[in-house]
């Protein structure tokens, strides 16, 4: 019996829609490949590339939505072509979501003075700069008191000139942030510390002008990164780094310090772009650094940049280890504006030292959320944690 106009074209119809699903499966899986090896290209070799890095994570949640659909149809040549697109990009999905067990963890030293808990913060000037905020006690600062680290870097820790000791949010905390923290230091592009410990410090790097990606240059000479040399009750040698890198200006205009350069668009994805080309810039001059320092090191800061990009893999190099990666578990964010849910502030480390525990904790009034380390000193070997 012939078959009807009908059957040949709904037959026509479903050919058709097979071989969209099956192209669609096609794109998923390679878009989700080179995505998650996108941090290999140099942004100023091909600006495309940041942004396939920031696109990995939205990739991977859709193909794995993808997949699942493919299986409710029974298309298992889909199926496995995705898993075949996990399977290469595991090692950036350990990177970005690792699974660390209790069984993993690392003993604690007995004696506590072999142990250093180390927080990293993007304060955001503790709300100077917010009307509506800068005369209450700050969050940001209770968050830290109350987690209480024996050392607290911070970025973004002044604000117009105003360090934050002078702050009018401080207030409140004061006796108690001296009590707690008899060592502290302020610098004049914001890196700032509290220590229970004493250290001698030194900038980082050549001074120079703090340049927007709009190309406008404030007033003030800064350092890319400063270095904290602690004395610790056990005389172990170690170095930590605070660094905060290039923004991306998501907010311009917002800030009371940013004035237009007239030869830029202010475009969100110009200011992008620009921010890519600086922040690499500033990875190169801090691996050069920090290849000029101790062997125990710990480099912390806001890197405005995930896991997995070039500026990651620069700053790391083939001998820092990602403390989140070591005992930390599944996804996490440290930046909370803009629903840009990504962890663009790290923990690294490398020498004699182990890691024992790796937090993100949740609260304060930044866009930033805090994460806090804490490291065992006395470990004579490490092997390195962390895929490239």
């Amino acid at each position: 019996m012939p078959r009807s106009t009908y059957d040949i074209n709904r037959r026509r119809k479903q050919k058709r829609l097979i071989r969209t699903f099956e192209i669609l499966t096609a794109v998923f899986a390679v878009l989700m490949v080179a995505c998650a090896y996108a941090g290999k290209i140099d942004p100023r070799s091909f600006v495309g590339a940041p942004f396939m890095v920031l696109a990995f994570t939205p990739m991977l949640f859709i193909s794995l939505l993808w997949m699942l659909f493919a299986l409710v149809k029974k298309r298992w040549i889909a199926v496995a072509t995705l898993v075949l697109a996990i399977l290469a990009s595991a090692p950036i999905i350990k990177l970005l979501v690792p699974y660390n067990t209790a069984e993993n963890t690392p003993p604690s030293p007995a004696d506590p003075s072999l142990m250093l808990k180390v927080m990293t913060y993007n304060v955001l000037a503790f709300n100077y700069n917010d009307h509506q905020l800068n005369s209450k006690p700050n969050e940001s600062m209770r968050l830290i008191l109350d987690a209480n680290p024996d050392v607290v870097l911070m970025q973004e820790g002044t604000a117009s000139g105003v360090d934050w000791e002078d702050m009018p949010s401080l207030a409140a905390y004061r006796q108690e942030i001296i009590s707690k923290y008899p060592y502290r230091y302020n610098s004049s592009e914001g890196l700032s510390i509290m220590s229970k410990y004493p250290f001698e410090t030194q900038p980082l790097g050549e001074a120079q002008q703090a340049r927007s990606p709009l190309g406008y240059n404030r007033n003030n000479i800064s350092y890319l990164a400063r270095a904290y040399d602690l004395q610790l009750p056990s005389g172990k040698q170690l170095r930590l780094v605070d660094f905060r890198l290039q923004s991306y200006h998501l907010s311009f205009g917002k800030s009371m310090n940013v004035r237009v350069s007239p030869d830029v668009k202010p475009s969100a994805l110009e200011r992008m772009r620009r921010s890519f080309e600086l922040r690499g810039d500033n990875a190169v001059a801090l691996r050069k650094a920090i290849d000029e320092s101790p062997a125990n090191v710990i480099v912390c800061g806001d890197m405005n940049d995930v896991p997995s990009s070039h500026v990651y893999r620069t700053i790391c190099g083939d001998d820092l280890n990602d403390a989140w990666c070591k005992v930390g578990n599944g996804y996490t964010y440290t930046y909370n504006e803009h629903n840009l849910f990504y962890r663009i502030d790290h923990i690294l480390y490398r020498g004699e030292l182990g890691v024992l525990s790796a937090e993100r904790l949740d609260g304060g009034s930044s866009d930033h959320y805090p994460l806090m380390a804490t490291f065992d000193l006395d470990v004579k070997t490490q092997k390195k944690q962390m895929t490239k």
